[in-house]
């Protein structure tokens, strides 16, 4: 299971895994997760799955919208997902999370301030745990990491 931010593009984590192993998983999972304005979301308004055009590629989206009070348990939109079609035998008890970290390293490039990189750097740095913040569980969730200049 990979956490990214949208369906347009390749999650980071899976770009990196299939480059470093050189095989795709049988069954690959993609969730988005977005907050709206409002304090809870029911479960049956919250989840769409999608296939990304082929369903025999075993590649599926899920898109799970919150409300700002729900708490973002991917692993529980997995398990609300397991009797779809789409999703069948996707077990989130032994699903690994694949987690895109990417750090972050000042450089001379212009554009912005010495001082105002090494902020942004350090903010970002003590920025909470995507992991942590997504309620993976710790023992099946892989970060895959990448430094990136400012």
């Amino acid at each position: 299971m990979f956490p990214h931010p949208n369906k347009e593009t390749t999650p980071l984590a899976l770009r990196a895994n299939v480059a470093h192993n050189h095989v795709r998983h049988e069954k690959i999972v993609i969730v988005t997760g977005h907050t709206e304005n409002v304090p809870h979301i029911p479960w049956d308004e919250r989840l769409t799955i999608d296939d990304l055009g082929d369903a025999d590629d075993g590649i599926i989206h899920i898109t799970a919208v919150f409300g700002f009070h729900d708490p973002t348990d991917f692993p529980e939109v997995l398990r609300r997902c397991a009797t779809h079609p789409l999703a069948e035998g996707i077990d989130s008890y032994q699903v690994s999370y694949f987690v895109s970290r990417i750090t972050l390293r000042c450089t001379r490039t212009p554009g912005m301030a010495t001082w105002r990189k090494r902020l942004f750097i350090a903010l970002a740095h003590n920025a909470a745990s995507h992991a942590e913040f997504l309620h993976l569980p710790e023992e099946l969730t892989i970060v895959l990491s990448a430094e990136v200049p400012v």
